[in-house]
């Protein structure tokens, strides 16, 4: 123990890196719940929920009624009615935004996929994988929903007032899928909660 020589300075020491204080810092940002509500994606628009407009689809594609929805948001409607949706897949998907969503009719497969934030009411039905990827926000289904019902969604509450298809919930991380009716197969199937 006495031959041991001290070690030379390391470079970083020398320039004097090691001398600042560390202790009671953190690169951390912490809120509250409440403070949540007030967070949003750039670009979000300010939309005003008593600022009311109806579309009707029956003549549109899936992608001229996104683009629409899209179009009023910015114009800073906060509640659309989307009529006559006829079954329609992919619609209302990757909506990052506050938002009241009505559908009054039946969606096709992925309806509401990837969002974060809209509340959605959809009187009718929908194929399968309706809110799949869903963030935030709340979905309600007044009938029945196909399979992969809110597949690897990750907050939010997704209600189904009727019964749902096969691996509802397949690969949830987190959030609340509520059925009013029976489910199918493989239901929870992968879920990490």
């Amino acid at each position: 123990m006495a031959n041991l020589k001290q070690a030379k300075d390391s470079k970083a020491h020398s320039m004097g890196l090691h001398k600042e204080v560390l202790k009671g810092r953190t690169q951390q940002v912490f809120f509250n719940p409440e403070e949540a509500e007030n967070f949003f994606y750039y670009g979000a628009y300010d939309v005003d929920f008593n600022k009311r407009t109806e579309i009707d689809a029956k003549d549109l594609t899936c992608n001229k009624l996104n683009e629409k929805i899209n179009s009023f948001m910015q114009e800073g409607y906060g509640t659309i009615v989307v009529k006559n949706p006829q079954g329609k897949h992919s619609l209302g998907v990757g909506i990052l935004n506050k938002l009241n969503l009505i559908f009054e009719g039946s969606l096709g497969y992925f309806g509401i996929g990837c969002i974060d934030g809209p509340v959605v009411r959809i009187t009718g039905r929908v194929g399968w994988s309706c809110a799949e990827n869903m963030m935030a926000g709340k979905v309600l289904i007044e009938k029945n929903a196909g399979s992969c019902f809110g597949a690897a969604i990750r907050g939010g509450d997704l209600i189904c007032k009727g019964c749902v298809g096969a691996r509802t919930g397949i690969d949830m991380k987190g959030g609340t899928i509520i059925v009013g009716g029976d489910a199918g197969a493989f239901t929870g199937f992968m879920m990490q909660r």
